[in-house]
């Protein structure tokens, strides 16, 4: 029997060889099958790795789902699908901005070609990095759209991520469509993107990278584009890590720049490694959080420093966020998870100067699951509700490291469908350091202003992204429950704090929505996305905060917003 994601598949394959007209010219046989081969493999890879592994991955499992989708939509792409009067119509829409907010609240990504290509895939922006230097902005956002894009009308590899460009501080946004993947048949750009900038003209997007070295032979990476125009035009990719696509999954990576060195930057990331070999775990399985540095822009990049290392099949390491601090000080926070995804939960942190090596790690807190260990109402992944940053404003706060999470620790009922048997509602929680994170003082403090009722059910709130502006305001904004007493409706709340200890609360204008997913056919069922960050100005010279995140439309379809605020 199949299931419903094999049934959008199939019904997304017809579509494609029927719903729209098309041109005497068809997508290369050659091409095709190389493409394939490459996603094959990523796939292979990934079914290597035991149940509990691949459930603790983020974007690599996405890349997996793709690879399946992509082997199912082939029959249909061996048929004429050159449509060049569409090609024609996605860039003229691409171009035209959306209308100016009047609410704060940005259109970012251009909905109107979602459904030109396919009723059942290619519709779903997600999973958001905002950076913002100056008047420009830009937001990187998974874009399963862009990957139909680049294998309908590309030449070159696969994209699966989009940016969009304000040019007015986020009033407005233009979708600049898919990122360049590169000539390179081997090239997947798997999306889980990082944004980031050091002017109003020079940005950097990071993400997950499948490719292949000059024999052919797979590797598991993350690629960096650039771009010297606001994010109106991006370079093809290039790869900042090395690893045997054979036996690693690079997975969740984070991007900083040093302000304290315009051309340095750091990306950590989680290894996932099968080889058996590494010292750290003869004969075992390797998970790993790691470090890579770049001091010429991204050009080159060093070798990598290990973090934290676990051994074996049960333990797991993820999420890693690495912040750099107006010194040049390297902050990094990540969850260990013990007997993955029902055990203990450990938020560590450790910080290092350039040139250094890290010495060990402090706990920041332990961390309660919130849902049932992994999923949320509505069956859709949060196990990673995690966002880290500092405060860079040169004032008496400067150094103070802000560390937010989702945590389910004040209220859990039984659920005798939950992974754990229960269900623990989510609350978003801060703690702050100002000794470089050797100490995190008080206990931790609730960002979202409402109680958890005590009778009945109670509400979450979950991925938060947190950010510090120039005035060295702190701010948050995560995706909230509390006005449905069904736990279902989604909304969008944002807050600010002058001390780290009280907190407004206020909602963004938008619509609630229901956790409608599973519905894309290219997309993981199980995925709604795993974050979105908040951004203040880089350069300093504008207070306040821009973040983007995704909205469901009326019709169910995944879009990305933007909300500025003070």
């Amino acid at each position: 029997m199949k299931s419903k994601w094999s049934a959008c598949l199939s019904l997304s394959v017809v579509f494609l060889a029927g719903a729209v007209p098309f041109s005497s010219a068809q997508v290369d046989a050659a091409r095709l099958k190389t493409l394939n081969a490459r996603l094959q493999q990523q796939l292979k890879t990934y079914n290597r790795f035991p149940a509990s592994l691949r459930m603790a991955m983020d974007g690599t499992s996405n890349a997996a789902h793709a690879a399946v989708a992509f082997k199912n939509m082939l029959p249909a792409l061996s048929k004429p699908m050159s449509r060049p009067a569409l090609a024609t119509k996605v860039q003229a829409q691409m171009a035209a901005a959306a209308a100016a907010s009047t609410s704060g609240v940005s259109t970012v990504s251009n909905s109107s070609t979602d459904l030109d290509l396919s009723g059942f895939a290619g519709f779903t922006q997600s999973e958001t990095s905002t950076a913002w230097c100056g008047d420009s902005v830009v937001v990187g956002f998974n874009d399963s759209g862009s990957f139909l894009q680049t294998l309908v009308f590309g030449t070159g590899g696969l994209s699966f991520s989009g940016a969009a460009v304000s040019t007015n501080r986020g009033a407005t946004f233009k979708d600049v469509g898919a990122m360049p993947p590169g000539a390179n048949l081997n090239n997947f750009l798997e999306g889980d993107p990082q944004v980031g900038c050091t002017s109003p003209s020079n940005f950097y997007y990071a993400q997950l990278f499948a490719t292949s070295d000059s024999a052919g032979n797979p590797i598991s990476s993350l690629a960096l584009s650039t771009s010297n125009d606001g994010g109106a035009s991006w370079s093809d990719p290039v790869a900042a890590v090395n690893k045997d696509g054979f036996s690693h999954q690079i997975d969740k990576e984070w991007l900083s720049l040093d302000p304290s060195s315009p051309k340095r930057m750091y990306l950590s990331y989680t290894d996932f490694d099968f080889t058996f070999t590494d010292p750290a775990c003869p004969n075992d399985a390797r998970t790993a959080i790691e470090v890579v540095s770049s001091g010429n822009g991204g050009a080159t990049w060093s070798a990598p420093t290990v973090i934290d290392t676990v051994c074996g099949f049960s333990d797991a390491l993820q999420g890693s966020h690495v912040v750099v601090g107006s010194t040049g000080q390297i902050n990094i926070a990540w969850v260990h998870f013990t007997n993955f995804p029902i055990g203990a939960r450990e938020l560590r942190f450790t910080s290092y100067a350039h040139g250094k090596k890290p010495k060990g790690y402090t706990v920041v807190d332990g961390i309660v699951g919130g849902g049932d260990t992994f999923y949320l109402q509505g069956s859709f992944r949060d196990f990673l509700g995690l966002d880290m940053n500092v405060d860079r404003s040169g004032g008496p706060s400067d150094g103070t490291i802000y560390v937010t999470w989702d945590d389910g620790r004040d209220k859990s009922i039984p659920d005798i469908f939950g992974i754990s048997g229960a269900y623990s509602f989510d609350d978003v929680l801060m703690r702050f350091s100002t000794d470089k994170g050797a100490t995190w003082g008080f206990a931790p403090i609730k960002v979202n202003s409402d109680a958890q009722p005590r009778i009945g059910y109670g509400h979450d709130h979950y991925q938060p992204g947190i950010a510090v502006d120039a005035t060295g305001k702190v701010a948050a904004c995560w995706y909230d429950r509390r006005n449905d007493v069904a736990n279902f409706g989604i909304e969008r709340f944002c807050g600010t704090s002058t001390n780290g200890f009280t907190w407004t609360n206020s909602k963004v204008a938008v619509p609630s929505f229901g956790p409608e997913h599973g519905i894309d056919g290219l997309i993981n069922s199980v995925y709604m996305g795993d974050y979105d960050g908040l951004a203040s100005d880089y350069l300093k010279t504008n207070p306040g905060f821009i973040g983007a995140f995704e909205v469901m439309s009326a019709k169910a379809n995944p879009d990305i917003k933007a909300f500025s605020f003070k």
